[in-house]
Parts: C-alpha cells; sequence; structure tokens
C-alpha cells in the first residue's frame, strides 16, 4: 500500500504519475513494472478573488440620465478551485442608495444594470457578496461606489464620502480572513447588552446589600455593651435611734 508523505494541494500540483515493480520471490526473481496515474481531487479552499473593482474606495461615475436597462459596471472575479468549486454566483447584499432597488446585478455574469431613472445626484454605493458553490460555501465581498453626476469635479471630496464599513443585513457577517462565510445569526446585539447590564446592576445591587447586611453585623457584635453598675449607697444611722428599744421607736 503506498501512503502520502506530505501533504498534497491541487492547486500546486493536480497529476502524480507512481511507477511501482512487483517482484515475486522464485529463482530467478521475475518482475512487473506499471505506471499509476494520480488525479487529486479538488477541494473547497479557496474563496473566490475579486479583480474588479480593485478597491473598496474607489468609484465610477455614472451620468443622471443614464437611460434604466444600461450596463452601468461590472464585479469580476475567478476562483482558483475547479468544478463546483469554482462557479461563481454574485448577489447584492447592502444598500446605501438613497433610492432602494435603483441597481440590478446579474447572478451570473457580475453585470450590474440600472433598473430605473435616477432621480438624485450623489455617492450610490452596494455591497455585492461573490460566492461560490461548494461545500463548505466560501464568499468575498466587495463595495460598488457609483457617483451619480454630470462631472467630477472634486474627487476628493467623493473620496471623504465613500463609506469605510457597512453593517450588513440579515444578520449576515463579512468573511473571515480565509473567506470563509459567516455564521448566520440574528442582529440582537442591542437586546444583549440591555440584557447583560441589567443583569450586572441586579448583581451588584444584590452585592451591595450583602455587604451591607455584613458589615452592620459585624458592627454591631463589637460594640461594648454597657455594664450595669451597682452603686453602693452608704446609710447614715441614728445611734440614738438604734439604741432605744423597739417598742419606744414605734411610740415616737
Amino acid at each position: 500500500m503506498q501512503t502520502v508523505k506530505t501533504p498534497l494541494d491541487r492547486e500546486q500540483q493536480g497529476t502524480y504519475y507512481v511507477w511501482i515493480e512487483a517482484i515475486d520471490g522464485g529463482e530467478p526473481a521475475l518482475s512487473c513494472i506499471t505506471m499509476v496515474t494520480v488525479l487529486l481531487l479538488d477541494v473547497n479552499d479557496n474563496p473566490p478573488t475579486v479583480l474588479f473593482p480593485q478597491s473598496n474606495q474607489s468609484f465610477m461615475l455614472v451620468l443622471p440620465n443614464t437611460l434604466p436597462g444600461t450596463s452601468i459596471t461590472e464585479v469580476y472575479a475567478v476562483d482558483r478551485d475547479t468544478g463546483m468549486n469554482a462557479v461563481i454566483a454574485y448577489s447584492i447584499i447592502k444598500r446605501t442608495d438613497g433610492e432602494p432597488g435603483s441597481f440590478d446585478i446579474d447572478p451570473y455574469t457580475g453585470n450590474i444594470t440600472l433598473r430605473k431613472a435616477l432621480s438624485n445626484r450623489g455617492l450610490y454605493s452596494l455591497w455585492v457578496k461573490v460566492r461560490d458553490h461548494g461545500q463548505p460555501e466560501l464568499y468575498s465581498t466587495v463595495l460598488v461606489n457609483l457617483f451619480v453626476n454630470e462631472t467630477v469635479s472634486n474627487e476628493t471630496l467623493i473620496q471623504s464620502l465613500l463609506p469605510r464599513s457597512v453593517d450588513i443585513d440579515h444578520g449576515e457577517l463579512p468573511p473571515d480572513k480565509e473567506g470563509r462565510k459567516g455564521e448566520q445569526v440574528p442582529n440582537m446585539c442591542g437586546e444583549y447588552q440591555v440584557l447583560l447590564l441589567a443583569l450586572t446592576a441586579t448583581c451588584l445591587g444584590l452585592f451591595l446589600t450583602v455587604v451591607s447586611l455584613v458589615t452592620y453585623i459585624c458592627c454591631k457584635k463589637r460594640k461594648p455593651k454597657k455594664k450595669r453598675l451597682d452603686i453602693e449607697i452608704p446609710l447614715k444611722l441614728n445611734h440614738e435611734m438604734v439604741d432605744k428599744n423597739p417598742m419606744e421607736i414605734s411610740n415616737i
């Protein structure tokens, strides 16, 4: 049985040729040599790579009188995998434009077209998700910025308007460093923060109550008790009365 001594990567080398010799134990020994071709199967270990636009900080000029149905720009990506792992699909997952639904994207080609006439000038931004059909699914995201105006008079101003980061809706997370798809989680950060704050306040209140109670008990135990003082009052007796008989005293 032939075993692999080092990890194999199809992207580095997809085909190997192995020469195998079989020898019997006779005298004289007879042998046979054959060649085995090893083809490596592809695993989905590469996310799509976006080639255009080249940066999230780039933008494209769109004239206000552009007719609906016109192709504005495109998103182009490639995948180093093969088969279904390399089949790419495009979708818009976030819009920051002033007119929702103004642009469409072809899921197969990545072409972005104008759906309806634009009535407002300014910056329109689209978050585009580029995913493959592998298991597990890998994807990348890119920001497409469209500046609707007749000319670009102040490019510095436009650059300052470009979004640096955008929260993606529907609980869909941006890809990690390896481009893997984030978990589908509901956007409940605000509720968790309120719950955590309330729980913290409750625990703090209980802690302060216990500390106050313990302090009160300790102080009460350490407080010295007042001692009862026995006061002796000397009694001065009248010697004349003492010397008299009881009968005489009663007649006084």
